[in-house]
């Protein structure tokens, strides 16, 4: 067994390729219902620019050989073992030369530096989902909470009301867009709203921590 065999599984064998392999069945937004418990809702997400997968409702998660550790109850040598023979890559039998373990290293550098780049974007789009949830979530209450009981508080109508009926829909539609996206609709997103999260995510926080911070509007 070389010594690279566990680097060299997890840069040759993508874990879009083994969940199918293993039954798992990846929808849209590159999500699962998850292998590992039983759920209603699809809450094990794959990572493709990183090769990694997360269970938010598992709360665990990792490469390809983590997978097949969690999900077969298997040591990591074990795991990496039936990886090897489930996908003919002759690992713990073949001993690479020199130059071929050069290359594995190089490869594994890359990659992890591409892991760094990637991390702040796969970080971006959960915590845009959680943010957009959490506005929503708080549009709708405004709006029952602020609503006008009578004519005359049409005159001082609370700011937080308007804000609710000027972005529920809005937020309803970026909360769909990214919910659906794939992953390159997701890089999509990301550069196209990118700084409208970080808006949205200093409004909330603001409106949360003082909500009668702002009066009501004269009309």
């Amino acid at each position: 067994m070389t010594v690279n065999a566990f680097d060299t599984i997890k840069d040759t064998l993508r874990i879009t390729d083994i969940l199918p392999f293993y039954g798992v069945e990846v929808k849209r937004a590159n999500k699962a219902l998850c292998p590992i418990h039983n759920e209603k809702t699809p809450s094990f997400t794959v990572y493709p620019s990183s090769n990694s997968w997360h269970c938010f409702g598992c709360g665990v998660g990792g490469s390809v050989i983590d997978f097949i550790m969690v999900y077969y109850g298997l040591d990591p040598l074990e795991a990496a073992k039936r990886l090897d023979k489930d996908f003919n890559l002759g690992l713990f039998d073949y001993k690479p030369s020199q130059e071929e373990i050069n290359l594995i290293s190089e490869q594994r550098t890359k990659k992890q530096a591409e892991k760094v780049l990637s991390t702040t974007f796969e970080a971006f789009i959960d915590k845009a989902y959680i943010l957009l949830c959490d506005y929503l979530h708080l549009l709708n209450d405004w709006k029952d909470m602020y609503a006008p009981k009578t004519p005359e508080e049409l005159d001082t109508v609370n700011p937080l009301f308007v804000e609710a009926c000027h972005q529920l829909d809005y937020i309803e539609y970026l909360l769909d867009c990214l919910l659906n996206a794939d992953y390159d609709e997701q890089i999509q997103f990301y550069q196209t709203h990118r700084r409208e999260m970080v808006r949205i995510a200093s409004k909330v926080k603001r409106l949360t921590e003082s909500p009668n911070a702002d009066k009501p509007v004269k009309q």
